[in-house]
């Protein structure tokens, strides 16, 4: 998390912002972390599905249309050619731009160094 908020893809809110925030519609998604002993990475996971009042953001979301490839495909398309490239989309999950009126239906709670007195 101080990765994804010291790269400005979240917003720390100061305690003094608080106050007005009870007035407004605000949803916490719940989060858990993830170590992948492979990568030797600690992950956070959020989890979009989660349900209130038969509510969740992934049955908000406006839905398009299945824009990823299929296996045979892309196996087809790397012999038709010389060469391939592959990258890795890391952090590309987080670079969604959210407006700011929108901003208080994505948070979750998050202790510097998980110390739960700050």
């Amino acid at each position: 998390m101080n990765e994804v908020i010291k790269k400005g893809y979240a917003e720390v809110v100061q305690a003094e912002n608080t106050t007005n925030r009870a007035k407004k519609n605000i949803w916490y998604i719940p989060h858990h972390g993830f170590y992948h002993p492979r990568k030797k990475k600690f992950s956070s996971i959020f989890d979009w599905a989660t349900t209130y009042q038969h509510h969740s953001l992934n049955k908000n979301l406006l839905q398009a249309s299945d824009l990823t490839n299929n296996l045979v495909g892309v196996l087809t398309r790397l012999c038709q050619e010389a060469v391939a490239v592959c990258c890795d989309i890391e952090g590309m999950f987080h670079q969604v731009r959210v407006n700011e009126e929108h901003r208080d239906l994505l948070c979750f709670l998050w202790w510097p160094n998980g110390d739960t007195a700050k």
